[in-house]
């Protein structure tokens, strides 16, 4: 089996990873913020130049977390499988307040309570720039 690299229109953060990577039929998901690509295209510009990175935009609390799934759902369906082949999820809130609106976005992209795979959500000490959670997950990619 060989590594195979998923590519999918999520923005760049021109940081050393691959948003997701699939082995056989294993997929992983790296960490994503909810990094639009106009603020994308300022983190890999400042990082070039070498300068200072820009600020995290304001953005509601709920439109991060839509941001984040809906890029989530975007490379889950780019790597051939769906939201519902999730096994693990991993999400980091900057703050625990934030559980009961992320819980609410996150319940949307599952066909049902039986689909919903397993997950940790933890605060994080830190999150990218600042911004309000980071999601991560592990999947598969069923037979044809």
């Amino acid at each position: 089996m060989d590594k195979v690299v998923v590519k999918s229109s999520v923005p760049d953060l021109g940081v050393p990873l691959n948003m997701a990577v699939r082995f056989g039929q294993m997929l992983f998901v790296s960490g994503i913020p909810p990094f639009r690509e106009e603020f994308a295209s300022k983190l890999r510009a400042a990082r070039d130049k070498k300068q200072p990175l820009p600020p995290f935009p304001d953005m509601p609390f709920e439109e991060q977390a839509t941001v984040v799934m809906d890029y989530l759902k975007e490379i889950v369906e780019a790597a051939g499988s769906t939201m519902d082949h999730l096994i693990k999820v991993n999400v980091w809130l900057k703050n625990q307040s934030d559980a009961p609106v992320f819980d609410r976005v996150y319940r949307r992209y599952f066909s049902s309570p039986e689909m919903l795979p397993a997950r940790t959500r933890l605060q994080a000490g830190g999150t990218p720039l600042d911004c309000g959670l980071e999601v991560e997950a592990v999947g598969y990619i069923p037979e044809k």
